[in-house]
C-alpha cells in the first residue's frame, strides 16, 4: 500500500503571522510535523505550501516540495478539498504516483501520538468499508449555546442544573490528523466519505496553535521537559 504524509502549510496566517514557520523552542513549527511523519510507515513526505520560503524550510527538515500550490488553493477561503484538488492535479502533472492513503498532518498541532496514528492507518487497511479515519481527542460534552441572553444546553440535561461528565456519552474533537483514501480521487466537500472511523489520542494531542497565546502556552509546556510531555514531541 502506497502512503504519503502531507503537511499543509499556507503562508497567509492572520492570527499569528507566518505561524507555520515561527520558531518554537528553536525549531520552525512545520519541522515538528515533518519529524513526526518520518516516524510513520509512509513512502514519501510532502509539504503543501504556496510559499517558496516555506518550501525551503520544509526541505531542510526532509519534506519534498516539488510544486507550490495554485492560487485558488492558497486563498484565505480555500478549504482542504481545494488543496486536495490542486494536489491531485499536480501529482499527475509531475508524474507522482497517486497514493492509496494520505496522512494529513496539520502543522499547528505539535504534540502527537505515534501509536494512535498507526492504529488509524491499520484500521483503514483492515476495514475496506471505512472511507477515512480521524485521530480525535476527548472533548467537553456539556456545551451550551446562547439565545436571547439565555444559555441553552446542547445536551440532554434532564432538567438538572448540574450533570456529571461521566453520565453523558463521550464527545470528540477532530482536526489534528486525518487518514484519507486518496485513490478515490475524491475532492468533493464530503471527501472524508460517510463511514469515518476514529482513534482516540491523549488529550494533549488536541492542543492547537491558533494565535500568540496558544503559541506561548505550548512553548511553556515544552520547556517543562516533563517525560509525560516529551514523548509526544518529535
Amino acid at each position: 500500500m502506497l502512503i504519503y504524509a502531507i503537511i499543509p502549510a499556507r503562508s497567509g496566517s492572520k492570527g499569528l503571522p507566518n505561524k507555520n514557520i515561527q520558531l518554537l523552542c528553536g525549531k520552525e513549527l512545520i519541522g515538528y510535523s515533518i519529524a513526526f511523519a518520518k516516524e510513520l510507515p509512509v513512502q514519501r513526505i510532502f509539504c503543501s505550501t504556496d510559499s517558496s520560503e516555506y518550501a525551503e524550510i520544509a526541505k531542510k527538515y526532509g519534506a519534498e516540495v516539488p510544486f507550490l500550490r495554485s492560487d485558488f488553493a492558497s486563498d484565505d477561503k480555500a478549504m482542504e478539498q481545494d488543496i486536495l484538488q490542486d494536489m491531485y492535479a499536480m501529482f499527475a502533472k509531475y508524474a507522482i504516483t497517486q497514493p492509496d492513503l494520505l496522512i494529513w498532518l496539520r502543522p499547528t498541532f505539535v504534540f502527537r501520538d505515534k501509536n494512535s496514528v498507526i492504529e488509524a492507518i491499520e484500521k483503514l487497511v483492515k476495514d475496506e468499508t471505512l472511507t477515512s479515519c480521524r485521530v480525535v481527542v476527548r472533548a467537553e460534552s456539556r456545551l451550551y449555546s446562547g439565545c436571547n441572553g439565555l444559555l441553552i444546553p446542547q445536551f440532554t440535561d434532564h432538567g438538572k442544573s448540574m450533570i456529571r461528565r461521566q453520565d453523558l456519552d463521550p464527545m470528540y474533537r477532530v482536526y489534528s490528523t486525518d487518514i484519507i483514501r486518496s485513490n478515490t480521487f475524491d475532492y468533493s466537500k464530503a471527501f472524508l466519505g460517510n463511514r469515518v472511523g476514529y482513534v482516540e489520542a491523549p488529550k494533549i494531542c488536541g492542543l492547537d496553535i491558533d494565535d500568540e497565546l496558544d503559541f506561548q502556552i505550548i512553548e511553556s509546556l515544552m520547556k517543562l521537559h516533563s517525560e509525560s510531555i516529551k514523548k509526544y514531541i518529535y
